[in-house]
């Protein structure tokens, strides 16, 4: 017997959602390796205070902002091939942009140095991958995800 909740057709949306779940997530990935890589030229060009921030950051801030990225990118392919896991990884990745935020936010001394304005996007940050996680949620109780 087949249960009806999995056999129900899955909107095109929520493929729509996936795919741009996974473009997202790809470009923190970008970010990411853009940073970790960072040449020795473009690192001195920036202001004493940033390059002060950014030789004071603890490993583990750098830890959890891969598992946010990279566990998201994981978490959207998971979700692209309509696995429940997909849940439990979103939710270890915004763990990691949560842990990343609180650090550079509120443990660090980055609102001074790089001002208000620059919290504005990690806010964006945070909000999509909470709304990811519920995403991923909702699809798991509709039975999308198996």
């Amino acid at each position: 017997m087949t249960n009806a909740s999995t056999t129900s057709k899955i909107p095109t949306w929520f493929y729509i959602i996936a795919v741009v779940a996974l473009i997202w997530n790809c470009m923190g990935v970008v970010a990411y390796l853009a940073e970790a890589f960072m040449s020795d030229e473009i690192f001195s060009s920036l202001t004493k205070e940033v390059q002060e921030l950014y030789n004071k950051r603890p490993s583990w801030v750098t830890g959890a902002y891969a598992i946010a990225v990279f566990g998201g990118v994981l978490a959207s392919m998971l979700l692209l091939l309509r696995k429940k896991l997909a849940k439990t990884v979103f939710l270890i990745s915004l763990a990691g942009v949560i842990a990343q935020n609180v650090y550079t936010f509120v443990i660090s001394d980055a609102l001074n140095v790089l001002g208000t304005s620059s919290i504005y996007f990690p806010i964006v940050i945070v909000v999509i991958a909470v709304l990811l996680f519920l995403f991923s949620n909702y699809a798991t109780k509709k039975g999308w995800l198996a």
